[in-house]
């Protein structure tokens, strides 16, 4: 499998989608969206398919093999008896051997070989010039090198170039000088880095290696990068380590960056198998004023322990032109195997304008944004993975979820299928950080409008200015006979439909999905805890939500089919915009509003109508509405929520099976299968709003 780069979703369509919203909290309105919408959102879902779901074994048989196996390649071996000694000294140096010329403070080394270098180099420099075949191999054994006007080491012209770190040297580069390219953006081949190479450059060895440059990179290959052991500190006034063709981290190496731009960076953006980096090995450490890690292609993380810092991390402001991204693919992000991976990023933890994938791993992610988003696919096959802070936790065109442990915490959504981005002031799409709608938000732009007020249980909707449900203009809502819904309209008087009744997908739900296969999933959201802007499927694992206590949202929101077919899913929240599962889901499920309000502490209780338990769980904030699901649901029997109690021996998501009810009161009865719906919130298996359209174009009710 080849990578391909993927279509990437302009900013004119994300805003078209998401103002294709219904009211806050809401997915995509059914009859909204455009054909440019749908072909652009299927586009980028299409592209990101040849990456999605990769291992990092297979991502990197996708790409150009680098050119160094790692620390037992063979170019990190040689016969110490044929090294060629430089010493230097102060301004000038000194050479034993064939293949090195000395002129002033400047050392050249003219053809292949091994050569040593101890000492030091006040204001000088290390030039490789060999126009033959052959490596050339420079061990540094106690050399510092300083130059006050170009870089310290410069490979100008080899086949290859090795710089090993004698065991147990200390070694330093520092260039002090001005930047050779002002742009900064490696356009130009004149040395831009403290070391830099133009020829493919591997560093190994077990010795240690500090790299200061005042104002430019630090490391820097114009081809291959390959980083195999050593201990190597970068400090650097622009990017901290590049390589342009693929940036290769693997073996033991430790690798510590403090850069003002990325930290790691791969810029090969005309080879669709080249500008990757991996982090195969070692441990990273990155402290950088824009991306910690930033591919043209892909970023792959296995078996390594990284730590990011990006921008100040998740508390940081970001400038509008700034890119602050903890991981960055522009074709995919693949973390797997025994990665151990930390981010704080003041933008989103993992970014990929294609897919991201995490199939191993223990990762833990904050954000400022999202904790893990991508244009395309996002898939968890394996692993651990955290969010402890974001907007939104997860999101992609199309997710799957089918293993591993995750857990979220969210101000706004916890797990959005949908196109776009999102922000800590994400107007176009009608929330705020908190998931609360914006002030002088437009109803006709899929916005909550400023004198909408959500209804109280047993109420209809208050429409805004008079609007009338359907299209939104102008004119008086329809008289209610006493004691009658309208044709069609849920019991209990609320918009929201009942639980499972005909979705009438758009044109554009396809090109969005959420499913859920296996694992566990746990999330508390500020916004909609599980939002998709097409279908939702849950066929296993362990779905727990703790979604809003806004009614402008809800802990489950779909625009399309909503089917639970096994796995046990319990999610809790408010009950303005509730939604329930498909009535043809094969598995049962039950839906309730509450009575009361279960205080955020309260052990809530699932029942069977012969008074066994089926799960416990505490609710995190105030709860005013409960959907479980679980084989031992049977459609069409009754079941009874109780509040209070104790909760138990909880398991690792939260629920719990041995919860006692002793001093419980009863909220809640409800008939698996059923649900009287809540407030504007679609209804289950469709999600839409009063007034949306279905697929024939026709106005419909929320309730049919």
């Amino acid at each position: 499998m080849r990578l391909r780069r993927p279509t990437t979703v302009t900013t004119a369509v994300l805003t078209a989608t998401l103002t294709a919203a219904t009211l806050v909290g809401c997915s995509a309105d059914a009859g909204e969206s455009t054909s440019a919408t749908t072909s652009d959102a299927a586009s980028a879902t299409t592209a990101s398919s040849a990456v999605a779901g990769l291992t990092p074994e297979e991502a990197m048989a996708a790409n150009a093999e680098p050119h160094s196996s790692g620390a037992d390649d063979e170019d990190l071996a040689w016969d110490e008896s044929e090294e060629v000694a430089i010493s230097l000294d102060g301004d000038s140096a000194q050479a034993d051997g064939d293949g090195v010329s000395v002129d002033g403070s400047t050392v050249t080394i003219t053809q292949a070989g091994t050569y040593r270098v101890t000492g030091d180099l006040t204001d000088g420099q290390l030039v490789v010039a060999s126009s033959g075949d052959g490596v050339v191999r420079l061990v540094l054994d106690g050399a510092s090198v300083t130059s006050s006007t170009t870089s310290a080491l410069v490979v100008d012209d080899a086949a290859s170039a090795v710089v090993v770190l004698a065991d147990g040297s200390t070694n330093h580069l520092e260039a002090t000088g001005a930047a050779v390219d002002a742009d900064g953006d490696g356009s130009t081949d004149e040395p831009d880095g403290a070391l830099f190479s133009s020829a493919d450059l591997t560093i190994g060895g077990t010795g240690s290696l500090d790299v200061v440059s005042a104002s430019t990179d630090g490391i820097v290959s114009k081809d291959g990068l390959v980083i195999a052991g050593g201990t190597l500190t970068v400090d650097a006034a622009d990017d901290g380590v590049r390589g342009k063709d693929y940036l290769v981290v693997t073996g033991d190496a430790s690798v510590t960056v403090d850069a003002v731009a990325d930290g790691l960076k791969s810029t090969n953006a005309d080879d669709e198998t080249m500008g990757y980096v991996a982090v195969l090995g070692g441990t990273v450490d990155l402290t950088a004023g824009d991306d910690g890690i930033q591919a043209e292609t892909d970023a792959i993380v296995s078996d390594a322990t990284v730590t990011i810092a990006a921008a100040g991390g998740a508390g940081a402001e970001v400038a509008e032109d700034a890119s602050a991204k903890g991981i960055k693919g522009d074709v995919g992000v693949v973390v797997g195997g025994g990665a151990d991976v930390r981010v704080d990023a003041a933008d989103d933890g993992l970014h990929s304008n294609g897919a991201v994938s995490v199939s191993g791993g223990d990762i833990t992610l904050a954000s400022g944004d999202d904790g893990v988003h991508a244009d395309g696919d996002v898939t968890v096959a394996d692993g651990n993975l955290t969010v402890t802070e974001s907007v939104e936790g997860l999101e992609g065109a199309t997710m799957t979820l089918a293993g591993g442990d995750v857990d979220i915490t969210s101000s706004d959504d916890g797990v959005n299928a949908a196109g776009g981005t999102s922000s800590t002031s994400d107007t176009a799409a009608g929330t705020t950080q908190d998931g609360t709608a914006p002030q002088g938000a437009s109803a006709g732009d899929g916005e909550m409008p400023d004198d909408f007020t959500p209804p109280a249980d047993g109420e209809m909707p208050a429409m805004p200015d008079g609007a009338a449900p359907g299209d939104g203009t102008a004119g008086e809502p329809p008289a209610m006979p006493d004691g009658e819904m309208p044709d069609g309209a849920a019991p209990g008087g609320q918009a929201g439909g009942q639980g499972g009744a005909p979705g009438g997908e758009s044109a554009d739900t396809g090109d969005y999905w959420l499913k859920i296969t296996g694992g566990t999933l746990v999330v508390d959201a500020g916004g909609d805890g599980l939002d998709s802007n097409g279908t939702i499927e849950i066929t296993g694992g362990t779905t727990v939500v703790q979604g809003p206590t806004n009614a402008g949202n809800g802990a489950l929101d779909t625009a399309g089919a909503f089917t639970v077919s096994g796995g046990t899913l319990l999610a809790a929240g408010s009950s303005g915009m509730a939604v329930a599962p498909d009535t043809d889901s094969s598995q049962g499920w039950v839906a309730a509003n509450l009575d009361q309000t279960a205080a955020a502490g309260t052990v809530v209780h699932v029942l069977s109508d012969d008074g066994t338990t089926l799960v416990s769980y505490e609710v995190t904030k105030d709860t005013e509405n409960i959907v479980y699901s679980s084989p031992e649901i049977t459609t069409g029997a009754t079941y009874v929520v109780q509040a209070g109690g104790t909760l138990g021996s909880p398991d690792t998501t939260g629920l719990s099976s041995d919860g006692s009810t002793d001093g419980a009161t009863q909220v809640a009865t409800a008939t698996a299968g059923e649900f009287a719906g809540g407030g504007t919130g679609g209804m289950g298996g469709g999600g839409r709003r009063p007034g949306a359209s279905d697929a024939t174009g026709e106005a419909t009710t929320s309730g049919t």
